[in-house]
Parts: structure tokens; C-alpha cells; sequence
């Protein structure tokens, strides 16, 4: 089941597990949170900020990102536009 598309945390861990798989996916995730000091992506904000340090990563970590900051920009705007 895909989460909601404004539930930013979950978003990301979706499509980082769905590439990267179960594990390896969650404990990237946990990784770079901890290195941008976050629990959790709480807004587009801080999910571009994050796709921004994965996208360090490499190979299909980048790819990711790429995906992550598309989805930010996306669901961002379409938020601004409803609020």
C-alpha cells in the first residue's frame, strides 16, 4: 500500500526500500537521517534536504533521490495551490 503523498517520511522509505530492499533500504534511511540530526522527514523541506545527502551516495541511492526531489517539488506545489 503506497502511503499518503504529503506523509514525507513514509514516502521516502517507500521508494528507498522498494529499490534498495527491506533492510538495506531502512538502514540507509536510518544513516542519513542520523546525519542530518533528523528523526523523521517532516516536510518537503527537509525531504529534498534529504534526498540532497543521499544523492551522495551513489548508484541507485542517487537514483532515489532523483525521485525523492521530484516528488518534494511536485506534492510542495500542489500543496501551496491548495492551502
Amino acid at each position: 500500500m503506497k502511503p499518503p503523498a504529503t506523509n514525507w517520511h513514509e514516502v521516502a522509505l517507500a521508494k528507498l526500500t522498494s529499490v534498495m530492499g527491506p533492510v538495506a533500504g531502512r538502514q540507509l534511511a536510518s544513516a542519513v537521517l542520523a546525519e542530518l540530526r533528523l528523526e523523521s522527514i517532516s516536510s518537503p523541506a527537509e525531504l529534498r534536504l534529504f534526498a540532497t545527502a543521499l544523492s551522495t551516495r551513489g548508484g541507485f541511492a542517487s537514483a532515489v533521490a532523483a525521485l525523492l526531489t521530484l516528488h518534494a517539488a511536485m506534492y510542495d506545489s500542489a500543496e501551496r495551490k491548495t492551502a
